[in-house]
């Protein structure tokens, strides 16, 4: 068959494989992806719909989620009213990093978390045979099912504030840093989206796993703070067991050049490990799912 018609959410995505794509790796490297945004074009599309379908929701959802992002700064005014440091970070640092927080839960809350928790109800509805049935992949789709757009405002602040507290601190940029800062970034969400995605693979074997989910959420908090803040033990299980440090202390390290390098190839080895290990829990549970529906 020379082409494959792909139809999700009402659109019509095409993607041509040829024979030659099969021989030649690369080629077919380039068409998958090509695919892949096509899908996240048509998710997009999808979520602005449905999002100016209702325009004062989406106005007062977002009004209510960048007051509830001014509040998070109260407790560090109250923190820093009378010292002029905490765990050996400044006021201005901590700035970044509750900036670097606020980006990583406007993604979490916007995209990671409800798109997923729409696949559990999936799961026991039925609806997930859907999902099964299109030409792409699962975990891919299921990561895409509901994006809540007005969790931009939040990421915005949160990008702004980071921006302007690390103006205030003064510090010279390297290479190195700017790369590193980059890696761990994307890292650190990898994680947060690994461990969310551990969660849902219990849906197939667990009715109540919502609650799993709300764990998770509730754990997230902690990511507004630095890793120093933790003595032991408790340091070393926020950095690789529970790895909250990961997805947000390191990065903004690597920003400000605090990250030692052994640091920072322990985090990308666990950040790896546990993506690796979420898809492997993923395709086990895939093998395991019995259709509600039939």
């Amino acid at each position: 068959m020379d082409s494959l018609s792909i139809r999700i959410g009402g659109s019509a995505v095409c993607c041509r494989i040829f024979c030659l794509a099969a021989r030649c790796p690369p080629l077919l490297g380039v068409r998958i992806m090509m695919h892949s945004l096509s899908v996240i074009r048509m998710a997009f599309i999808l979520s602005v719909k449905r999002s100016m379908q209702y325009r004062w929701d989406f106005m007062i959802d977002g009004l209510l989620s960048l007051t509830t992002a001014i509040l998070q700064l109260l407790p560090l005014f109250v923190l820093f009213n009378e010292r002029g440091s905490v765990a050996g970070w400044s006021f201005e640092q901590m700035l970044v990093l509750m900036g670097w927080y606020m980006m990583l839960t406007a993604t979490v809350e916007g995209l990671i978390a409800p798109s997923l928790a729409a696949a559990v109800s999936g799961i026991r509805t039925g609806l997930f045979d859907y999902i099964l049935m299109r030409p792409v992949d699962s975990l891919f789709l299921c990561s895409l099912v509901d994006i809540r757009l007005w969790k931009s405002i939040d990421f915005l602040f949160g990008l702004v504030l980071a921006i302007y507290a690390f103006i205030q601190l003064d510090v010279q940029l390297s290479l190195i840093n700017i790369t590193l800062t980059i890696i761990l970034s994307i890292g650190g969400l990898a994680t947060a989206y690994a461990l969310f995605v551990l969660a849902i693979a219990a849906s197939f074997a667990l009715v109540r796993v919502q609650n799993l989910i709300s764990v998770l959420t509730s754990l997230l908090g902690f990511a507004r703070w630095p890793v120093h803040l933790f003595g032991m033990p408790w340091r070393l299980i926020f950095s690789f067991l529970i790895p909250i440090g990961i997805m947000t202390s390191y990065p903004v390290m690597a920003l400000l050049g605090m990250l030692t390098l052994p640091l920072a190839m322990g985090a990308l080895g666990t950040t790896t490990f546990f993506f690796i290990v979420a898809r492997l829990v993923w395709k086990r549970a895939l093998r395991g799912y019995r259709s509600a529906s039939s």
